[in-house]
């Protein structure tokens, strides 16, 4: 009764027809995924030690001095576990000898100049934002202590102008007050002061100053009442440089580390005096200038991994579509665009993406889910693949073909945007090619792991 039912509306030559369509679609579909297949590569895992599974990248990296390492959201645990083996492979057979942040230039220099006291989790939680604040993190500055020690270091840096923890202020205040106590202690209360006015003025109007002209008046009176302070005490450093580098012997490059420190402090305020895509832009410029000074100054010659969102670092971001608030608009030009623009081919841009799973608020640290990605993703595509991570290299592709044409074509994927906590699907839309020369996606993620 159940079979007869079940072919209800079927005439025997519809039957007929329908069996006949049933290979050919499967074999249609088949041959789709096989061209998929062709062109990504699995990735076995994010955490493991033996790099067989990432062989493959040495030919397509060895001629790089950079390689940049993306994510389309801040708080997975996935991303970071994969980062840290990537740095280490990067480090142990492609010579590169620079992991640098998306976190505060001085704030990075001062925790590895110190690093033989503090521990690896006192490094982590002073150099870089409380973003990636986790158990997976911490196995790269694990590592980073281990080889600080080696003839080999990993070298810990950063390039972002925004303040990132109150261990540098006070660090710089007692290095000042080896020379003048009197100013260490009086750089050491104002920043303080004009860092507790700054942020008294984000808390109280959100991070969405574009339509807000109150907002951006108070910013300027924070930044009216501390550019005379912070410019004062620059001024301070210049005239005493000798005895203050005298101060520090350890490393020539304290003084000019804390002069820019200082002037970042002042670009820091005024970008809140800006709208969002103006402040993101402010912003990347300022980044991408002291990723330059960095590799000519400080490690002329190194090989460098910058670590930061995929919106900092892809290709042509200004190409990119996002959707912001519910409505289209382009993104902003990034320290992505400014640096490659300058690196060309000698530098690998690397996404990051998921497929499903979950990851956590930025602020809160909320759990959220993340449901599977729609037909017509980034992400849904590479997971045709089969593979639980895929890496996808765009680099080798000059002209699309039946099975890399999906590189060259716009596509949609999942984005945390320029102003919201979550992720969200579909909500960015860029053409592959133009922003990356690799992917990388994982089929199901998880929230970091906090209690380190």
């Amino acid at each position: 009764m159940k079979a007869t039912k079940r072919l209800t509306g079927f005439t025997a030559m519809g039957l007929a027809i329908a069996l006949l369509l049933t290979p050919v679609s499967a074999s249609a579909a088949a041959q789709k995924d096989a061209g998929i297949k062709a062109n990504i590569r699995e990735i076995k895992s994010a955490t493991s030690e033996d790099y067989k599974d990432l062989a493959f990248l040495k030919p397509i990296l060895k001629d790089k001095t950079v390689v940049s390492l993306g994510e389309n959201f801040h708080r997975v645990a996935e991303y970071s576990s994969m980062k840290t083996r990537l740095i280490k492979y990067l480090h142990e057979e492609l010579d590169f000898d620079v992991i640098m942040f998306e976190s505060g230039l001085g704030d990075a220099f001062m925790t590895y100049e110190n690093a033989d006291s503090l521990t690896s989790k006192e490094m982590m939680e002073r150099s870089i934002f409380p973003i990636w604040h986790s158990k997976e993190t911490l196995g790269l500055f694990d590592y980073i202590k281990k080889e600080q020690k080696t003839d080999d270091p990993l070298y810990l840096a950063g390039y972002d102008m925004q303040f990132t923890s109150p261990y540098l202020t006070q660090f710089i205040a007692n290095w000042i007050a080896k020379v003048d106590p009197a100013q260490g202690q009086d750089y050491f209360n104002f920043e303080m002061q004009a860092m507790t006015d700054f942020y008294a003025v984000i808390n109280k109007y959100g991070l969405d100053f574009d339509n807000n002209p109150q907002a951006k008046k108070e910013v300027k009176k924070v930044k009216d009442e501390y550019e005379p302070k912070y410019k004062a005490l620059i001024q301070f450093i210049q005239d005493h440089k000798k005895q203050l580098a005298a101060a520090y012997p350890k490393n020539p490059y304290m003084v000019d580390i804390a002069v820019k420190t200082l002037e970042d402090r002042i670009k820091f305020i005024e970008m809140g005096m800006y709208g969002t895509k103006e402040s993101y832009e402010f912003r990347d410029r300022v980044m991408a200038d002291n990723v330059e000074w960095l590799m000519k100054e400080m490690y002329p010659g190194k090989k460098v991994i910058l670590w930061a969102h995929n919106d900092h670092l892809a290709k042509n971001t200004s190409k990119i579509a996002t959707k912001e608030q519910g409505k289209w608009m382009n993104s902003f030009t990034s320290m992505g665009e400014l640096l490659n623009k300058k690196f060309k081919d000698k530098e690998y841009v690397i996404g990051l993406y998921m497929n499903s799973g979950q990851a956590s608020t930025i602020t809160t640290q909320k759990i959220f889910d993340i449901k599977p990605q729609p037909k017509g993703s980034l992400e849904n595509l590479m997971m045709q693949s089969g593979y639980k991570i895929a890496f996808a290299d765009l680099s080798k592709h000059k002209s699309p073909n039946k099975n890399n044409s999906w590189m060259f074509k716009p596509i949609y994927a999942a984005e945390d945007g320029m102003t919201s906590e979550i992720i969200t699907p579909m909500s960015m839309r860029f053409v592959p090619k133009e922003q990356y020369d690799g992917i990388i996606v994982f089929d199901k993620v998880k929230a970091p792991t906090t209690k380190y």
